[in-house]
């Protein structure tokens, strides 16, 4: 009996986001945002830069920064990329039972979280039904296991600011001068909290903002352009970097791909 083949879904919301489906092709990456990566059907592989020997694994947690390769066959995933200030990762980070150096692998809930992904896939939820579940599997169902997460608030004052400014290019000086702390000061505890350098997280935004707005029907190239992409090379050469993969790759599926935008109040 053939599975039956859904739309992949790619859901955008402020805090998350969220792919379901095949990768296609395997993933050489250098990681944005902290990720969690979860098999709806079969194990994948994953191989840590410099090392030979891959490792198969059914859910994978992988830290913002980290350059892995990941080699998902034909298996329909889940790729959820998570808080950029940290409470997720350090809340799943309790949940994994295995180790590979910065990498977290196996899931001790693997079922419960692939049970509420294939709800998402193949119902084909819409944004607020699918955060339902996503929120609750995050932040509520095993809640009781996570250690305290501090948030500086500092920090979380400029992840807004970069979000509302996407289209000025706000210098690290303007941040750093709007948190009353020296440049070196943010730098170092923004790096801290996140993963990730300003600069890296400016262009992971600007990722999330480019998919956005094709959702919500520019071409390609005007979303890139309103995000604040210089040109379409400078998008593509960030998307391949961070996600692995071409953009073509990702939104020219052949079951084709269905952008899930949040809808706003």
């Amino acid at each position: 009996m053939v599975e039956e083949k859904f739309p992949s879904l790619l859901y955008l919301w402020d805090k998350r986001t969220l792919y379901i489906g095949p990768l296609l092709e395997p993933l050489n990456l250098s990681q944005g945002a902290a990720t969690l990566l979860v098999s709806l059907d079969k194990p994948f592989s994953f191989k840590i830069k410099g090392e030979e020997k891959s490792i198969d694994c059914t859910s994978l947690l992988l830290p913002a920064g980290l350059s892995v390769s990941i080699d998902t066959g034909d298996a329909i995933v889940a790729n959820c990329n998570l808080d950029p200030l940290g409470a997720d990762f350090s809340g799943l980070t309790c949940l994994m039972q295995q180790n590979k150096g910065k990498i977290a692998y196996d899931l001790k809930q693997y079922a419960d979280f692939k049970q509420s992904y294939r709800a998402m896939y193949e119902q084909q939820l819409d944004s607020e039904a699918a955060y339902g579940l996503l929120e609750d599997l995050l932040e509520n169902r095993f809640s009781q296991f996570y250690p305290n997460h501090a948030i500086d608030s500092r920090v979380a004052k400029v992840v807004e600011e970069i979000k509302l400014t996407v289209d000025d290019n706000l210098s690290v000086e303007d941040l750093a001068s709007l948190v009353n702390l020296s440049v070196p000061r943010l730098v170092q505890i923004f790096k801290k909290q996140t993963g990730v350098p300003m600069r890296r997280y400016r262009l992971w935004h600007r990722l999330f903002v480019t998919a956005v707005r094709m959702g919500q029907g520019d071409s390609l190239t005007v979303a890139a352009l309103t995000a604040g992409f210089t040109d379409s090379a400078h998008f593509s050469h960030t998307f391949k970097s961070m996600l692995g993969m071409t953009a073509s790759a990702m939104l020219m599926q052949p079951n084709s791909i269905n952008i899930v935008v949040q809808k706003t109040r």
